[in-house]
């Protein structure tokens, strides 16, 4: 009763509406029912049985009208040189419908596989000139094109939509300009496309990475690096060239120049300095501390009061630290210039959580390189007392304070303050490393058995360097114990040598290793000897002979223990202390190769890298 007052029209539309969602629903369950089919005609596609393959995409095509099993059986006929076939099967779509573009397509891939190159192209161009402004569209003609290998008119296809539909089509354009080798075209679209919008700078740097990182083209990375240049020099206020810029120079360790772009767009932007101290810790980490210092240095002179600054002023005297500890300072008047800095920006920044590494490292040069080990304890002990102090700072400090009282020879009060350390850091980084330092302690006391049990628990911490040095005394106190109370007692001589030299205490250190030559001459410590007078004759100033040791070891005792050890060690001292660039290369090549498993690799090649200019 109620259907009477329907619409007409709009009850055959409805109609209209479930047939075709029935034939829908049908086609799915037909394509559903015969998934096997399909996997079928592509298997014997990929196997190249291509009458099989035809046969099964003939069949599915006769029940879906697919377009992509039409274009799967001009290839196989194609394969199979049935071009006469594959030109009236496809004449025959176009008749019937006129307006898919695909059908010409691959009417023109028949005439251009038979060598009629001039039909071949009449269709092609016959499908630009046609071109619909629909942007799916464009791109699946242009894919059509890329399918067939067709690169010329994938790359007419965008250039023609470009002009059809406001839509520049940079990325897809790229990736034609990439399988044609053409880079400069490729790198221009990527910057065209960063010029209209900044926001895609991480898809375009994703893309960029991806090329530098292949084997696409050898001259892909200075092409863009100039390509770069030129267009900083004729848009410099265009400041995402330089930002790309800053990315590329840092992808090649480039830190240097990296600094040089990001000082510009600091000065004309006022950034604070951000960059800059990002751009500090990278090469710091990479072993470039010149580059470093200057990063930091631009925002310490130019942003006093900034939070950066703060962090550029610590991260300064952090590099400064470095540079001491491994020899590249090393005169009193440097070091006590460096001792009046630290003191300049505790007293700037306060004795806070912000500072605890500052003050740390302090006591650490008044202790070991000023013979200040009073004001050192007296340094440390107010701050390991602040409130709310974090147990890994507390710790840290804790092992700090432990290594300068063992420089006064207090052995009971140095055992405690690690344990201390160690129980309030258990399962930590700075727990493992308390726990080492009480079984080194143990060591130079002679307590061999004790030290091997704590030694063998921390061969499995998850600190690598901790893990590594646990493992070398480990199987020093091995090889030496155990057998002859001979090889006890040349133990001890060595162990005492070590601990003589922690404390500074050279003149003994030295007298203890020689008597150990004298009385032992057959002990399996030689090479531990050498290492250990090497160590002693740095820290006295007598380089020379620290390298006459070293070389001894690597030219003797290559493969032994501390034959990595010994090689770092000489790349470190004609790196720092002589200022020798191509020997210190030498020996960093030397560890990259000669010692692949050394945890001495990763820095080796930073150095390696930063000396050789890269």
């Amino acid at each position: 009763m109620y259907i009477c007052f329907f619409n007409k029209s709009l009850m055959s539309k409805l109609v209209v509406f479930i047939v075709l969602m029935l034939l829908s629903a049908n086609f799915h369950k037909l394509e559903a029912q015969n998934p096997s089919q399909v996997q079928l005609a592509y298997k014997y596609y990929q196997a190249k049985e291509y009458d099989k393959a035809l046969v099964e995409f003939e069949s599915l095509y006769r029940r879906s009208h697919a377009q992509n099993y039409l274009n799967y059986m001009v290839k196989c006929q194609v394969e199979l040189g049935r071009f006469d076939e594959a030109e009236k099967m496809l004449k025959k779509q176009i008749r019937r419908n006129k307006n898919n573009l695909q059908n010409y397509i691959n009417l023109g891939y028949i005439f251009e596989k038979q060598g009629e190159t001039d039909k071949a192209e009449a269709q092609y161009n016959y499908v630009l000139k046609n071109l619909p402004p629909n942007h799916n569209q464009i791109i699946q003609i242009a894919n059509d094109f890329l399918s067939k290998r067709n690169f010329e008119y994938a790359e007419k296809t965008y250039m023609r939509g470009r002009n059809l539909i406001s839509y520049p089509f940079h990325l897809e354009l790229a990736n034609v300009y990439a399988y044609q080798r053409k880079s400069q075209n490729m790198i221009d679209e990527y910057l065209d496309m960063l010029v209209e919008n900044p926001e895609a700078q991480q898809i375009v740097i994703a893309r960029l990475q991806a090329r530098m990182n292949s084997n696409y083209d050898d001259n892909f990375v200075n092409l863009l690096k100039k390509t770069l240049i030129k267009r900083i020099q004729k848009a410099p206020k265009r400041y995402v060239y330089n930002e790309l810029l800053i990315w590329y120079y840092v992808q090649n360790k480039d830190f240097a120049n990296a600094t040089i772009q990001a000082k510009a767009i600091d000065r004309r932007l006022k950034e604070g300095g951000y960059r800059l101290v990002e751009l500090g810790d990278m090469a710091f980490q990479n072993g470039m501390y010149e580059t470093a210092k200057e990063a930091y240095t631009y925002v310490i002179e130019r942003y006093h009061g900034n939070p950066f600054y703060v962090r550029a002023k610590l991260a300064y005297l952090n590099v400064l630290y470095v540079e001491v500890v491994k020899g590249k300072i090393n005169s009193r008047t440097d070091i006590e210039h460096l001792e009046k800095q630290y003191h300049e920006a505790i007293n700037e920044f306060g004795r806070n959580t912000t500072t605890i590494r500052l003050i740390k490292n302090l006591a650490h040069l008044q202790a070991f390189y000023l013979n200040k080990s009073n004001e050192a304890i007296d340094l440390l002990r107010p701050v390991i007392n602040l409130p709310d102090l974090s147990p890994n700072l507390k710790g840290a400090c804790k092992i700090e304070l432990a290594d300068i009282l063992l420089l006064q020879d207090k052995v009971w009060e140095a055992t405690l303050e690690y344990a201390q350390a160690e129980k309030m850091n258990k399962g930590n980084a700075v727990g493992y490393e308390a726990r080492f330092k009480r079984a080194k302690l143990a060591f130079f006391m002679g307590d061999f058995d004790w030290a091997q049990a704590q030694l063998d628990v921390l061969k499995g911490s998850t600190t690598q360097l901790i893990a590594n040095d646990a493992f070398r005394l480990s199987l020093l106190i091995k090889d030496n114990t155990g057998g002859a109370d001979t090889a006890n007692t040349a133990l001890k001589y060595y162990a005492r040598a070590e601990m003589l030299l922690e404390q500074n205490k050279e003149k003994e250190a030295l007298a203890s290793l020689d008597t150990l030559e004298i009385r032992f001459k057959t002990t399996g410590l030689i090479d531990d000897v050498l290492f250990l007078k090497a160590k002693i004759a740095e820290k006295s100033g007598n380089i020379d002979l620290a390298i006459v040791n070293l070389k001894k070891i690597v030219e003797q005792y290559a493969y032994d223990l501390l034959g990595d050890d010994a090689t770092y060690k000489l790349a470190e001292i004609y790196d720092y202390r002589l200022k020798n660039k191509e020997e210190a290369m030498k020996y960093y090549k030397k560890i990259i190769f000669d010692y692949k498993g050394s945890i001495y690799v990763p820095e080796a090649r930073k150095r390696f890298r930063a000396l050789r200019g890269d």
